[in-house]
């Protein structure tokens, strides 16, 4: 069973990922964060990085970013 992904500002549970971003450091997901707590700022990024990067995963489960074209 996994861990439970909870926003790591107010501690509230993902139930439905709409709206939700995540933290990347080094290749590695290390936070997640979610619509309530957003800065106007961080949703803005959030919603750009959506439209021109494309997300996967490599080999060693480190996440990958390519742009979209």
């Amino acid at each position: 069973m996994s861990a439970a992904i909870k926003c790591y500002r107010c501690r509230r549970r993902l139930r439905r990922a709409d709206g939700w971003n995540f933290e990347v450091r080094n290749g590695e997901v290390v936070g997640h964060l979610c619509p309530r707590c957003q800065t106007p700022e961080e949703n803005a990024e959030a919603e750009i990085n959506a439209a021109t990067i494309r997300y996967g995963y490599d080999d060693s489960g480190h996440l990958t970013m390519t742009p979209k074209f």
